[in-house]
């Protein structure tokens, strides 16, 4: 914005005040001009922020969905050897082909990039706190979620490669070794489980209250 001055002299006190009355209004109207742009900059930044984490919460929901396992029909096995065919039984179970103790297991892969985002333009500063606070709880406990998944991903496949020792002929301290790996794997999904269903409350809520 530019201010010039006057093309002559002012002469009277009232030249002067009418210029300054002038200058005045135009720097307010210029004001007021650029007040207006950044609003409506700011107004579309999150209404595309919005958009993009609705976008985001809707994939990560699909991503969380657990799978069904296996495992406790497995401890069940692994609990009675001696019994008929259990053995056998356990053997196809820990078979690394087949519907073996992985099949239909899938572990959630979440996309952050949307909030991430979000976080670095400054839109969740333009939105209002409650709207802001949804968004940073779901993250929150999604991240929770991560970690407690990687912890629990590598207690699986140790099960999973522990039992593999079933398909020769087990000794006792083997066949105690795979039990205490499954139960440790079953206890983590339990722990997963429950997570996943409260993560996924606060997807619902995220996407129902969304503007």
């Amino acid at each position: 914005m530019e201010i010039h001055a006057p093309h002559r002299p002012i002469l009277t006190l009232k030249e002067a005040l009418v210029h300054l009355c002038i200058v005045t209004a135009g720097i307010l109207i210029a004001l007021s001009l650029e007040g207006a742009l950044e609003w409506s900059q700011h107004r579309e930044l999150v209404r595309e922020t919005r958009q993009r984490l609705r976008n985001e919460i809707r994939g990560n929901q699909e991503s969380v969905q657990t799978a069904k396992t296996r495992f406790s029909h497995a401890i069940d096995v692994v609990n009675d050897l001696s019994a008929p065919g259990k053995l056998k039984e356990a053997a196809s179970i820990f078979s690394p082909v087949g519907g073996n103790l992985l099949s239909g297991m899938s572990f959630a892969f979440f996309n952050t990039a949307s909030y991430t985002t979000a976080e670095v333009t400054g839109a969740l500063g333009f939105m209002e706190y409650s709207e802001t606070i949804k968004y940073a709880d779901t993250y929150d406990l999604q991240a929770l979620y991560t970690r407690m998944q990687d912890g629990i991903e590598k207690d699986v496949f140790a099960a999973a490669m522990l039992g593999t020792s079933l398909l020769a002929k087990p000794t006792p301290t083997e066949v105690d070794d795979v039990k205490r790996q499954l139960r440790l794997a079953l206890g983590g999904l339990a722990i997963m489980e429950n997570l996943a269903n409260a993560l996924n409350e606060r997807y619902s809520r995220a996407l129902k209250d969304a503007p």
